[in-house]
């Protein structure tokens, strides 16, 4: 995590020139789904200025949604899936926007910024509307068919060996994330085929890492009852980003394969993100959601970060988001999540290194692991004795997070006390 927070000069003028022209390149078309009769969350779905399909988004009522795009003319349309096949029909409300509205990209948009953009679009589903929308079906099978991408990253089966893992796409995630995002992408990976009566445990990476980094701890699950999904995201974008996207994966999932609950664990920066994704979430998606384990969190973010914005004149979307008492950090903790879900915290404090000046694990000071508020909202909290990297080796770690799983109730997500 150091390397990538205090990178070298040639790597820091690549992610700066990706920033330049992820401005010059892309666009953002945004806006914000109204209130619905339903009350439940809606499809949303961008179209190319021809009406075929780019992409599209689960969204709550009342919630702003985004999509980055290259500049050109786009078309949006948004339904509620009443009888839950993915395709619009008939007599299902709908919103068709034919010229939707698109701004200029901004990096790290703050918080007056993002609402701006919410009301590019404003759509409101009713019954009818204009008269020749294009046809959508949005089922797996199709958009497998139409989305080479979402073929090859969507809940397709894939092993720890896999070159998407490897340290060369690493390095392109942390320092060229938009050349990244072409050609690698998000990823939401399965270890094994999609099985319904097994439990999901997404295992979200942290920063200069990938999927692969839980190969040891996941030989260690129990597999027979848990179904190990793994997040995959390039750790030089935005944090706002990457948590928005996991928590569209982890809506997806819960519509169309309906699991009756899931769990997350994340090393690192990855719980970072994570916490925000599960903020994104409604309540009734939440109620899914049972184990939160985290593992060698830096909760106030790293000193270096802060470093890196106040000496180096350059555009570095993590070290902002990593600064303690960034923006991003003060909002992980502005809102608790439901008191239902089991938060638990592995704290790394070995390996201490002399530069930096306080207590820590290698990598991270110990005290920005120990975070107040993240302390108030932990069911347990573990001092595991293991650097930041060895946590994840850790056969004492992997025995809390066994536990952590045996502890669940039967049902529900009720917190299960020893």
């Amino acid at each position: 995590m150091l390397a990538t927070i205090t990178g070298g000069g040639c790597s820091l003028l690549e992610v700066d020139r990706e920033m330049q022209r992820a401005r010059q390149e892309l666009v953002v078309v945004a806006g914000r789904l109204q209130a619905t009769e339903a009350g439940r969350s809606a499809l949303v779905a961008l179209l190319d200025g021809k009406g075929a399909f780019v992409a599209y988004r689960i969204v709550a009522p009342g919630e702003a949604f985004y999509f980055t795009q290259a500049p050109g003319a786009y078309q949006l349309l948004a339904f509620d899936d009443r009888n839950g096949d993915f395709a619009l029909d008939g007599d299902e409300p709908r919103h068709w926007l034919p010229d939707a509205r698109s701004a200029p990209l901004s990096v790290q948009p703050d918080l007056a910024e993002r609402e701006r953009l919410a009301r590019l679009n404003s759509l409101h589903l009713a019954v009818g509307g204009l008269a020749g929308e294009p046809r959508l079906d949005l089922s797996l099978e199709v958009l497998y068919r139409e989305q080479p991408r979402l073929q090859r990253n969507y809940l397709q089966v894939v092993d720890f060996t896999d070159p998407r893992f490897d340290d060369a796409a690493i390095r392109q995630g942390a320092w060229q994330p938009l050349t990244f995002m072409r050609e690698v992408g998000y990823g939401l990976y399965l270890l094994a085929p999609w099985d319904p009566d097994k439990e999901p445990v997404i295992l979200v990476h942290g920063i200069n890492a990938s999927p692969r980094d839980w190969q040891a701890l996941a030989a260690s699950l129990d597999l027979q009852r848990f179904q190990l999904v793994l997040f995959h995201y390039p750790s030089g974008l935005p944090l706002r980003n990457s948590a928005y996207m996991l928590s569209i994966a982890m809506r997806d999932m819960l519509l169309r394969l309906a699991p009756r609950r899931m769990h997350v664990f994340a090393h690192s920066m990855g719980g970072l993100v994570a916490r925000r994704a599960l903020q994104f979430l409604d309540e009734g998606e939440a109620k899914r959601l049972c184990l939160f384990a985290t593992l060698s969190t830096p909760w106030e973010g790293h000193p270096s970060a802060a470093t890196g914005v106040q000496r180096v004149p350059l555009e570095v979307p993590v070290w902002r988001d990593m600064a303690p008492g960034s923006p991003y950090l003060q909002a992980l903790f502005a809102t608790r999540l439901p008191t239902h879900i089991r938060q638990w915290m592995l704290v790394s404090y070995a390996g201490n290194r002399r530069m930096l000046p306080e207590p820590n694990d290698g990598v991270v000071p110990l005290a920005s692991e120990l975070r107040t508020a993240a302390q108030d909202e932990a069911e347990r909290l573990y001092l595991v004795n293991e650097s930041h990297t060895g946590i994840l080796h850790s056969r004492r770690a992997t025995e809390l997070l066994e536990r952590a799983l045996r502890g669940l109730p039967g049902k529900g997500c009720a917190v299960a006390r020893d």
